[in-house]
């Protein structure tokens, strides 16, 4: 596969900024007078996995989707810091030290739960939050997803054989284009020393949460109940990371909480799906102006 059909595609620049002794990498697709819109991705992903949602939205917003601290290209950290509330610490300094002020938050699976815990003591900053597929309990899939990191091969003799394997384990990946297949690929792998390619993840990050389990989440409904800003729970009804029940529970407990439920979609959709972007354009354009503009 050629890189010819995403060449011509908007891409964004990559920045770097240190937090907290961590150099992070984030991508900024541009349009800074236009209202901020944070991204942060799952646990398998990397700020990549915005890239067709941020070419579909960057007319009308300043999208950035950052790599969280022990993926992409993001730093690991050398104490082993994985917790909610450190990736948490790390995007309210990262807002900060861009001076975004009040902004939209979006995050998928892991990404949502840093953005709930976020939203624990920032709530006032937020002028909009979208949580992907993921609610504050811990379900059934969660658990799917880290024997599945922690059984994956460490290497692959191409990247095309990566890209293979990366299709058997999801079929949210297999449903995508071969040029957005690459696209999402790159993100998670680079090329080592000896030809083979591996995977942009801290293998420490990925062993303690073998051992351990994911890290445990705090108390989150309060927060939530509290929540002041517009707040859009995306549902796959496939999903077995996010179930019916929950999902409506959030919706109910949100001051101002919607759903938007993705038909078929299992864990996590990728946003980019006909149902999500109709549901997005719709929940965003209703998105009040920041305070006191």
């Amino acid at each position: 596969m050629s890189d010819t059909a995403t060449t011509a595609l908007a891409r964004p620049t990559s920045e770097r900024v240190t937090i907290g002794g961590l150099e992070l990498r984030y991508l900024d697709w541009g349009n800074p007078a236009a209202p901020p819109l944070v991204c942060v991705h799952g646990y398998t992903s990397s700020a990549d996995a915005f890239n067709g949602f941020a070419r579909h939205f960057r007319d009308r917003f300043h999208i950035v989707a950052l790599d969280v601290r022990g993926h992409g290209e993001s730093a690991w950290s050398p104490d082993g810091a994985y917790t909610y509330r450190d990736q948490a610490g790390d995007l309210a300094a990262f807002v900060d030290r861009l001076g975004l002020g009040q902004f939209i938050l979006l995050g998928t699976s892991m990404g949502g739960v840093i953005a709930m815990t976020y939203a624990m003591e920032h709530g006032q900053r937020l002028r909009a939050l979208v949580l992907n597929d993921i609610g504050p309990d811990a379900e059934q899939g969660s658990q799917r997803i880290t024997q599945m990191v922690g059984a994956r091969p460490d290497a692959f003799a191409t990247l095309d054989d990566a890209m293979v394997w990366r299709r058997d384990a999801s079929p949210i990946v297999s449903g995508r284009t071969a040029a957005d297949q690459r696209e999402l690929a790159l993100g998670l792998l680079r090329e080592r020393p000896d030809g083979k390619w591996g995977w942009k993840m801290d293998p420490a990050y990925i062993s303690q949460r073998v051992e351990r389990g994911a890290p445990v989440r705090p108390n989150l409904w309060p927060a939530l109940a509290r929540l002041a800003c517009p707040t859009l729970v995306v549902w796959g009804t496939g999903s077995d990371v996010l179930s019916e029940t929950q999902a409506r529970r959030m919706v109910e407990t949100l001051p101002k909480g919607e759903l938007l439920e993705i038909p078929g979609v299992a864990h996590a959709p990728c946003l980019v799906e006909p149902a999500s972007l109709a549901g997005l354009e719709h929940f965003l354009h209703g998105v009040p102006a920041p305070t006191g503009a």
